[in-house]
């Protein structure tokens, strides 16, 4: 986890390596082995570290000085990479695992380049009458099929006959003992569908099964389960079983063999050579819409159940209309509409992610793929063609020239792979924390343990010393005259309510904690999940609902409060006028503020609200202090950084990220309000705003700015970019603002980025 504590120290190589990176080498070399690597990084050879650093993939560079033994010593390297490149940990835990364990490359590729029947054709080889199968469902899997059509091969399956398939609900558990009965004295096949919806008769099954074990049931008799992932589940019932899941491979490359082996060699042989290329190039959409998941909001504004059913029944359309039909034109247009709008289309709510979709579909399905297509067309410097027309094999001896997985792929900046292992990074290692077993208390202690301090009881102190005094008086602005009193000072009064009901429920909470340590009041359970959440850094229950959107681990959390109330108390200390620059990151309801612009303007040029729409003009001023007075028109406003692109202050436009700079702060924005045009701008680039990097439901606006210099022919039209109100540089928070500049590539604009 690194130092639960921000290091004090300054970095002495503040210029490339993050602050939070020194921090974990200072942790670092308090273990055997590393108490001279600090030193080596700043003193001996800090640019060979640096040209370290800058390695594409630094798990497979040799380090510099001694540290280069390391790779003999791998699980040490990773610590090392922990340190300096956590966005590469989860390559590098692979290759470890390839190399230290026996077969270890089995537990990394598994079984990707199988088909789900194949899984399950040898899986039926380990199965006995007494071990049933285990499926447990992920989004949009449906293992049916697959059971039905191994069934046909192996009993020749009949429904109602030798195969019985029960969904289980209300009503339904007497009908399954019956077929159970019935398959383990014939020698059935028996499904039993969806029984987490029915926990406490699984204690019944169980037993049951019990008792087939002891009555040796039929040779023949199989019994297959399906369930979500559920508490409810018996444990036994779980260790007996076979256990298997229908999820998506990781990997590109993965994730196309595993679509492709959907289709069975004979079969596909005996296709069209127009069905074949159009197959491929479906299989190849069907992974970039997998696949693009893993880079969360920055791939879609929302998850979708995205499954090889979609792709299965794709190709059922495909097949329909193209076989036996005598057109010779290919009807293009009509496909798009049913795997855009329809197949994968009816997963998709989301505008944007919708148009990205059509996006990838105008360019694989157009008559180009029937030849050698470029498979990237909206990559600079990345090139892989379609096959042309040919034997399953050929195909799939294609499938194996794929170049080296890149964000490339997706039409996204190559920086967004950065953002996504780092957060990969992140989620493991809190999983491993999470396993880990807790420690009783006075456990394993030394008598200085015993009587040190407890961690929650020192955060709670710490927390209620800050905000013990924080309140703001509502009447005082309540009270101006209705000439003084506008939407500016209604926005103010709710941000202060808003302010006064979190901090009330910290201190009361908190004061509560204070109690129970000390034992005048009995803990409950309320005051062990606040200590708890004290203990691990996280935001309590409470706070997050009475707080503010926010992502943050709660010492970072805690700085942010106290920004607020800094902007709160200067603008309480002069209710009448808003502050020359108001921080949007830093109020409850920014919605709001934006609503009181529009209305002002209302008042002042007497126009109708329906018809205002708020515009942005973003000015030369990077330090809002240099901003002398309030706006003339509307009201500026700061604290946005831009993901995924970069403002160019002497072009006035968007130009792509350097790379590895994750945020590009923006300057001070304009806010005003203005009729809405009839006609869109098409020099204008809409991004919508979010106030968290998870993007919904914390949707905030549709600001504007100048789009790249560079238009690159409907690039743009597939990239997600958002302005992001709150960003931690260890945990972001994102006020997005999305339009499409660039094809699959990410832009937003954040908030506070400390």
């Amino acid at each position: 986890r690194g130092p639960s504590v921000p290091h004090l120290a300054e970095n002495p190589l503040s210029d490339w390596l993050p602050d939070k990176s020194w921090a974990m080498v200072l942790k670092l070399v308090e273990l055997e082995g590393f108490e001279n690597f600090a030193q080596n990084m700043e003193r001996d050879a800090p640019n060979r570290f640096r040209d370290w650093m800058a390695e594409l993939a630094p798990e497979e560079a040799k380090l510099p000085l001694d540290w280069k033994t390391l790779d003999n010593k791998y699980f040490r390297k990773l610590l090392v990479i922990r340190c300096l490149r956590p966005d590469r940990m989860s390559s590098a835990l692979a290759k470890w695992i390839r190399q230290s364990l026996p077969n270890g490359r089995a537990f990394i590729d598994c079984d990707a380049s199988l088909s789900f029947y194949k899984v399950l054709n040898s899986s039926y080889e380990d199965s006995t009458s007494t071990t049933p199968f285990f499926f447990i469902l992920s989004p949009g899997a449906d293992p049916v099929k697959e059971v039905e059509a191994l069934g046909k091969v192996m009993i020749g399956l009949q429904a109602n006959v030798n195969y019985h398939n029960v969904a289980m609900g209300q009503g339904q558990d007497e009908i399954a003992l019956q077929k159970l009965e019935l398959g383990s004295k014939e020698g059935h096949w028996v499904m039993l569908q969806n029984i987490h919806l029915m926990p406490s008769w699984c204690a019944v099954l169980e037993k049951r099964l019990d008792a087939y074990a002891v009555e040796n049931s039929n040779p023949y008799f199989r019994l297959f389960l399906s369930a979500d992932p559920s508490v409810g589940i018996p444990i036994g019932l779980l260790e007996r079983s076979i256990k298997l899941t229908n999820e998506p491979p990781q990997g590109l490359l993965a994730n196309l063999r595993r679509s492709f082996a959907l289709f069975n060699r004979e079969e596909f042989d005996e296709r069209d050579s127009k069905i074949k290329s159009i197959l491929f190039a479906l299989c190849h959409f069907h992974s970039l819409m997998l696949e693009r998941k893993k880079f969360g909001p920055l791939g879609y504004n929302m998850k979708y159940p995205f499954s090889n059913g979609d792709l299965r029944d794709s190709a059922s359309v495909l097949y329909n209309y193209l076989e036996g039909s005598t057109a010779v034109k290919i009807p293009w247009e009509d496909l798009r509409y049913i795997f855009g709008e329809i197949m994968y289309g009816g997963h998709i709510v989301d505008d944007w992610d919708r148009r990205m979709c059509e996006k990838y579909l105008s360019y694989f399905m157009q008559d180009e793929i029937l030849d050698e297509m470029e498979l990237v067309p909206y990559a600079d410097g990345l090139s892989w063609k379609s096959p042309g027309p040919g034997t399953h094999e050929k195909y799939l001896e294609h499938i194996e020239t794929m170049p080296p997985e890149s964000p490339l792929f997706f039409g996204m900046h190559p920086n967004a792979e950065i953002d996504f292992r780092t957060k990969m990074c992140q989620s493991i290692f809190e999983l491993l924390q999470s396993i880990q077993p807790k420690q009783a208390p006075g456990q394993g202690s030394t008598e200085q343990d015993i009587f040190a301090t407890n961690p929650a009881e020192e955060m709670c102190n710490e927390i209620l010393d800050e905000v013990r005094e924080v309140k703001y008086n509502v009447e005082e602005v309540a009270s101006l005259s209705e000439q003084e009193k506008g939407p500016y000072q209604f926005v103010l009064m709710q941000e202060c309510d808003c302010m006064n009901c979190l901090v009330h429920e910290m201190v009361r909470g908190l004061n509560e904690l204070q109690q129970g340590f000390k034992g005048e009041l009995t803990m409950s359970e309320h005051m062990e999940h606040l200590a708890d959440a004290l203990t691990e850094h996280t935001l309590p229950v409470w706070w997050v609902k009475l707080g503010f959107p926010s992502t943050r681990p709660l010492r970072s959390w805690l700085v942010n409060l106290k920004d607020r109330c800094a902007q709160l108390d200067e603008w309480f200390e002069e209710p009448r006028i808003i502050p020359k620059v108001i921080d949007v990151s830093k109020l409850f309801n920014p919605q709001s503020f934006l609503t009181a612009i529009k209305q002002v303007c209302c008042q002042n040029q007497k126009l109708e609200l329906d018809r205002l729409h708020v515009y942005t003009e973003v000015t030369k001023r990077i330090d809002p202090k240099s901003v002398d007075s309030v706006a003339r028109d509307g009201a500026y406003v700061t604290g946005m950084y831009l993901e995924g692109a970069r403002w160019d202050a002497n072009t006035n436009c968007l130009e792509d990220s350097r790379p590895k700079e994750m945020f590009t702060r923006l300057p001070v924005i304009n806010c005003k309000a203005g009729l809405s045009q009839e006609r869109e701008d098409k020099n204008v680039y809409l991004c919508p705003t979010y106030a968290v990097p998870t993007r919904r439901p914390h949707f905030v606006s549709w600001p504007s700015c100048a789009p790249s210099s560079r238009p690159p022919n409907g690039r743009w039209r597939g990239w997600p970019s958002s302005w992001i109100s709150e960003v931690n540089i260890s945990e972001s928070v994102i006020f997005e603002m999305e339009s499409s500049p660039g094809f699959g590539r990410v832009i937003s604009i954040l908030l506070s980025p400390d």
